[in-house]
């Protein structure tokens, strides 16, 4: 009854009579940072200051370094410069709350009834499951890819255009309805691999799927498995039946930047699987590109794992916006938080097209007449980087490169009917063996190497420390 009559005790001070206050914020950059929310809220709060720290002061300090661990910089970056509101991933988040760094959001939510409702389905659980059941923080948007697909060339050739929900065994076997279409210039592909060679098809296929490079502890490469070879199967003989296009392999390291863009714009593409920024492209692309036709489009899911079909491994929240425990300005952080992640900012971001899409569902119902049902109909998933080992498996980074042009060797090798699919799989496994072996060796001696470096200065400096302990006596003794 007291409770009732006088009102809760509030969770958190407010702002005061003046309105004032003051937030120290981590963005990528100042300018971007009201360009994108600052500008906004001080309309609403003009009394809040902000303190903008810069991401690119961290990336510009890190610069033609080798090996960096963004992730552990990352943290470092949040202790030295000690903000009040941060934005980070869902994995940072997830560290953070461990170590007791972020402040518990679901007492001050509840109390001010903060609408959780109109979010995606799936995306709160997400963040409360990476909190240990605690929310720590929310974000205002994602990124997501799904299936765009030619309408024109699936009604021209009889063939029924691809639905929501289909694996990637479905999608190749779409695309293989197209094989045969067309010759030389003319050629139509059902599947469009934008900017990639044969490898980063099969790394895209296996991200849906619950394939995995190494063992749970990160110690043994494990490609020789009927999964894997499955996929090199599916892969290499719908690019060698012409149903696929991918750039041919190469030993150039800037492989993944020699990618031509056109195909699915001059109508010689059914399918193609892109992030959402691609909407802006396939709406206006012709208005600009005299080369590029209007597209009749529909868009349908990412391909799924049959065995969660209603989950994606094509969505990634990298904007989730947090509160440090210890900040002492948290009614403004909460006043910023709150305000990013509610429905004003929701409705002006469904009229940008600036590559992310907004997490609350209900002012972007459709794009250019097209339904946006593929971008919000599946849960992300939060285990997008377990192809890797995920974050408690450090992989030396060099490996990466170099099993990757392992892996596109050999899958060039099957598409030109030089080796079996089993023969190539074996070689991948054996030299990414030597190829991890390799890396972790060279490792090891770049950090004994480093330890030996900052050994021999912290001697050097107490030697130092030592030689003007003496002169000083020495100094003391004469003048006595």
């Amino acid at each position: 009854m007291v409770s009732g009559c006088f009102g809760e005790k509030p969770v958190l001070d407010g702002l005061g009579k003046d309105g004032k206050g003051k937030i120290k914020v981590v963005y990528y950059d100042e300018d971007g940072f009201y360009r994108e929310y600052g500008n906004y809220f001080n309309v609403k709060y003009p009394e809040i200051e902000f303190e903008v720290v810069s991401m690119n002061e961290m990336y510009q300090d890190l610069n033609g370094k080798e090996n960096v661990d963004y992730e552990a910089e990352r943290l470092k970056f949040m202790d030295k410069h000690k903000p009040d509101v941060m934005m980070i991933d869902l994995q940072t988040m997830e560290k953070m709350a461990q170590e007791g760094k972020l402040y518990n959001l679901d007492a001050v939510i509840a109390q001010e009834q903060f609408d959780l409702e109109g979010y995606m389905p799936g995306l709160i659980d997400i963040i409360r499951e990476k909190g240990s059941g605690s929310l720590y923080g929310l974000t205002p948007n994602f990124s997501t890819s799904v299936i765009y697909y030619n309408a024109e060339l699936f009604r021209e050739h009889n063939i029924e255009p691809p639905r929501n929900k289909m694996s990637w065994q479905e999608i190749l076997d779409l695309a293989n309805r197209f094989a045969g279409i067309g010759s030389g210039e003319d050629q139509v592909y059902g599947y469009y691999e934008r900017y990639g060679t044969p490898e980063n098809l099969i790394y895209k296929m296996a991200r849906a799927s619950s394939l995995r490079l190494f063992d749970p502890k990160g110690e043994k490469l494990v490609f020789k498995t009927d999964g894997w070879k499955q996929l090199m199967k599916q892969a290499t003989d719908s690019i060698r039946n012409k149903a696929v296009y991918t750039l041919p392999a190469s030993n150039d390291e800037n492989r993944m930047f020699r990618g031509d863009d056109d195909l699915f714009f001059k109508g010689k593409a059914a399918m193609i699987l892109e992030a959402s920024w691609f909407l802006s492209q396939i709406k206006d692309r012709h208005l600009w590109d005299k080369e590029s036709k209007k597209i009749d489009w529909g868009m349908v899911t990412a391909p799924i794992d049959p065995a969660s079909p209603d989950d994606t491994a094509y969505s990634s929240l990298n904007e989730i916006y947090v509160i440090a425990a210890d900040s002492p300005n948290k009614r403004a952080a909460w006043e910023f938080v709150k305000f990013v992640n509610g429905p004003e900012m929701a409705k002006a971001s469904s009229r940008t097209m600036r590559g992310t899409l907004p997490t609350r569902t209900q002012f972007m119902k459709e794009v250019d007449g097209k339904s946006t049902e593929a971008f919000y109909l599946l849960r992300p998933k939060t285990d997008t980087n377990s192809l890797w080992g995920g974050p408690d498996v450090k992989i030396p980074l060099e490996f990466h490169s170099n099993f990757s042009l392992i892996l596109s060797k050999e899958l060039q090798a099957v598409i030109d009917n030089k080796k079996t699919v089993e023969e190539a799989a074996a070689a991948i496994q054996t030299e990414g063996e030597a190829a991890l072996l390799k890396a972790r060796e060279a490792e090891k001696a770049r950090e004994e190497a480093e330890k030996q470096a900052k050994g021999e200065t912290g001697k050097a400096a107490e030697d130092s420390k030592t030689e003007g302990s003496g002169s000083a006596e020495a100094g003391t003794s004469e003048g006595d």
